[in-house]
């Protein structure tokens, strides 16, 4: 009870703290302009991303048994789990007859998942550092599915709900986008501190005994700045005519991709490996809501920005039935 009450409490509290601030701090208290908002949100993100979780990862991975041999098929489970939930955005896109404009949005944010701020947070307290130091391994190849595949794709639904539009703001082509990822700050620093960590874990050296305390520190810090930068833009209401659309899409978020996850881990194998945490972990990383990279390409191709932010709310909102169900599980 505690760890997942632990978990709502920093999800929906740094939520809601990002939210008030915006709305009430400064607009009424500290009034601060649209730019310097921004500046903070960014601020925070870049703080969580290329400072915070390094340090938490390579600390995690430091001590982590990675002797099972099939650990190493995680970063491919993942991989199947993301295409798993395009798969299911494309068939649900069909069943609900939608348009281009909610389409491109739909089908991308059924693949679109949390894995990181929110996926490690519950990872960290259901199943401690050991199933946290493996959460970069079942991410490994997630930025590169988002930015070569899910990005065009959107962009293809946007030029065809916007066919009349000139090519301002339009996507770059998918190698351009595979250039600029693989220089990327964010993705360069988290490779760096995997192979750090792996070095440490392999040289034998002992990791230092504060650590641990410190990754009980820095993991809901990491998710606390993360999700307090998206409540500051967020908007906390669900469109009615969208629920139908949110609930199928829950359904296959959190149902669907978790079954077929689990079942490849089963295949591989990882039930077997050290004490079953693998396979513990694919559960729960693949029962995540939608990320928050998923209101990007609405955005940044002009499709459905609203049906995007209530695909988003009712999906993350379901954390608070998945989480106990997951800890029970687990």
């Amino acid at each position: 009870m505690h760890n997942f009450v632990f978990s709502f409490v920093i999800i929906l509290g740094s939520l809601a703290a990002g939210h008030i601030f915006n709305r009430l701090i400064t607009r009424a208290i500290v009034p601060l302009s649209a730019e310097s908002a921004e500046r903070l949100r960014r601020a925070m993100q870049k703080t969580a991303l290329l400072v915070v979780n390094p340090v938490a990862f390579c600390g995690a991975i430091w001590i982590a048994d990675l002797s099972a041999a099939g650990f190493y098929a995680l970063p491919f489970i993942g991989l199947a789990a993301l295409a798993t939930g395009l798969a299911l955005g494309a068939a649900g896109t069909r069943l609900l007859k939608l348009a281009p404009g909610q389409a491109g949005v739909y089908t991308t944010s059924a693949s679109f998942t949390n894995i990181g701020n929110i996926g490690g947070l519950v990872a960290f307290v259901l199943l401690g550092e050991a199933g946290f130091a493996l959460v970069p391994f079942y991410k490994l190849f997630e930025e590169l599915w988002y930015y070569s595949l899910l990005f065009p794709i959107a962009r293809s639904y946007g030029e065809r709900a916007n066919s009349a539009a000139a090519g301002e703001g339009a996507a770059p082509r998918a190698a351009g986008s595979l250039r600029r990822l693989l220089r990327d700050p964010f993705l360069v620093v988290a490779f760096f501190s995997i192979a750090l960590g792996l070095s440490l874990n392999f040289s034998g050296l002992h990791r230092p005994a504060f650590y641990a305390g410190l990754n009980a520190v820095l993991v809901p810090l990491s998710s606390f700045l993360l999700l307090f930068a998206i409540g500051m833009n967020l908007r906390f209401t669900i469109a009615k005519r969208h629920l139908k659309a949110a609930a199928l899409l829950i359904c296959g978020k959190a149902v669907i991709v978790p079954a077929i996850a689990f079942g490849l881990a089963l295949f591989l194998g990882l039930g077997k490996a050290g004490g079953g945490v693998g396979l513990k972990l694919v559960l729960v990383l693949a029962a995540m809501p939608i990320g928050f990279l998923g209101l990007v390409p609405p955005a940044l191709y002009k499709l459905d920005q609203d049906f995007a932010g209530s695909l988003w709310l009712a999906s993350n909102g379901a954390l608070i039935v998945i989480v106990p169900v997951l800890a029970l599980l687990v």
